[in-house]
């Protein structure tokens, strides 16, 4: 590699770790507060599996590790979103490069350290960020492996890539897809795909044996699935055909490429991005299929994989957090069609994206941070006082035994929970308590208007204690 490229890829990494670290969003108290709980019963010993975070153990073992290291806390549950992500742009340089040239590399990575979706979810505690990069290093070894493989190792490490995503969360399997076109494209014989398969089958097997071991059901993490997802969730939400016809063929093109909402324009990089793919076809380049593939691969799954099919019900609740997994494939996208220009025009589009991306990412940095910004000054005044009995709503109840490494010193208690609140500190958290909001938690009416015989004892901008 030229010493300049190196220079080059060395500064977009490092961009890509500022960023992230910059606009680190932190406790959403929702899945991390989950993840969170099983990490510390797993460094206690206690292998529970009973919904589906549990089954997730690719994805939990990186936290029990960092909490054993670390100690409890934010920054350690987030640190190994925090590095695949940032890690995830040295991935797609090494993929851009393999495929089309340094300067594409240099132009894929630098959207993956900019790009809103992945800055914005690199440190939330969801398992797609992790998968996007495990992912990314299977396509890259895939590829190698077209050109030169001595023994079928690179075959063989990509299986082992892809069932090492797998253990993070289901959507892997969607790279059936994505191999289906790759015979497609490249009419290798099955036998070719076999040092790939065989890992992956493996995995899945050795899974299969350890749920069989702690639950009596091999397929345990998919009877969760269709436990909570299919029959709990998806069922509540899909009851009518336009329901699931919009989620099907709109939902997704409009939170990927509508241009712009606000400040944000996070659909402007992708739909940039797309261009670079136009682009790639247009000239007819050598490893566009691939990424295509790769990226259309997702899209269709995304879009019209069941996670029932009596009654018919998508594959599961699309979120912004669950679409780190294009993020790849779109700057390799991008990178590969701007190297194909003009150095003037590719330069003018990567402005475009650097621009777009920063202005979006520094318009949504307080994203986020409400949800637990209550619980942390709330935590700041209980550590001087010595109530050993906290009242507030759930979620706050949550953050704060969170940031107790889940052994709080006192008991916190939720709302609706609360025979009396008497000898307790009221905490009145002013985001949670919104009233008619899709987030807003049960709150007595004593709590939000209190009687004059309550005593107040802090008030801020985010949360006010009361003494009943």
């Amino acid at each position: 590699m030229p010493q300049r490229t190196a220079f080059s890829l060395a500064a977009i990494v490092l961009l890509a770790g500022v960023l992230r670290l910059v606009y680190f969003t932190g406790l959403q108290t929702g899945d991390d507060i989950v993840y969170s709980r099983i990490a510390v019963d797993r460094l206690n010993g206690k292998s529970d599996v009973t919904n589906v975070q549990q089954t997730r153990s690719g994805f939990l073992l990186p936290l029990v590790v960092s909490y054993g290291l670390f100690g409890t806390g934010e920054v350690q549950l987030l640190l190994y979103n925090l590095l695949c992500s940032t890690a995830l742009a040295g991935a797609v340089f090494a993929i851009g490069r393999a495929m089309f040239s340094d300067l594409a590399g240099l132009l894929g990575g630098l959207v993956v350290a900019v790009h809103p979706n992945l800055v914005r979810y690199a440190t939330e505690c969801h398992t797609d960020t992790p998968v996007a990069l495990w992912l990314a290093l299977a396509v890259l070894a895939v590829h190698a492996a077209r050109l030169s493989d001595p023994g079928a190792r690179l075959r063989v490490l990509a299986g082992l890539l892809l069932g090492w995503a797998y253990l993070h969360k289901e959507s892997p399997i969607y790279m059936v897809l994505f191999f289906a076109g790759h015979w497609w494209f490249t009419r290798r014989s099955w036998r070719w795909y076999l040092p790939i398969v065989v890992p992956v089958i493996g995995v899945f097997g050795l899974e299969m044996m350890a749920f069989a071991d702690l639950t009596g059901n091999p397929l345990a993490r998919y009877a969760m699935i269709k436990y909570w997802h299919s029959g709990q969730y998806m069922a509540e939400k899909y009851t009518t055909t336009k329901a699931i016809l919009h989620r099907q063929f709109a939902e997704l093109p409009v939170l990927m490429f509508t241009p712009w909402y606000g400040r944000n324009f996070t659909g402007l990089v992708n739909l940039t991005c797309l261009l670079g793919g136009v682009v790639l076809l247009w000239k007819r380049v050598a490893g566009t299929g691939m990424i295509l593939v790769w990226f259309f691969a997702f899209y269709l799954a995304y879009c019209f994989w069941p996670s029932s099919l009596r009654p018919f019900m998508p594959g599961f609740f699309l979120f912004e957090w669950t679409l780190p997994v294009f993020g790849a494939p779109l700057a390799a996208m991008f990178g590969g069609g701007a190297s194909q220009l003009r150095r003037e025009a590719a330069a003018v589009l990567a402005t475009v994206i650097v621009v777009a991306s920063l202005v979006t990412i520094h318009s949504g940095r307080g994203e986020g941070k409400s949800l637990s910004e209550g619980a942390r000054e709330a935590r700041l005044w209980i550590a001087g006082e010595k109530y050993a009995r906290i009242v507030t709503d759930d979620k706050t109840a949550e953050a704060l035994d969170f940031f107790e490494g889940h052994r709080p010193s006192r008991l916190y208690v939720p709302f609706q929970e609360a025979s009396t609140l008497a000898g307790s500190a009221v905490i009145v958290d002013k985001f949670w308590s919104q009233q008619g909001k899709w987030w807003s938690r049960p709150v007595p009416k004593e709590a939000l208007d209190p009687p004059a015989t309550w005593k107040k004892l802090h008030e801020s901008d985010r949360i006010v204690i009361y003494r009943p």
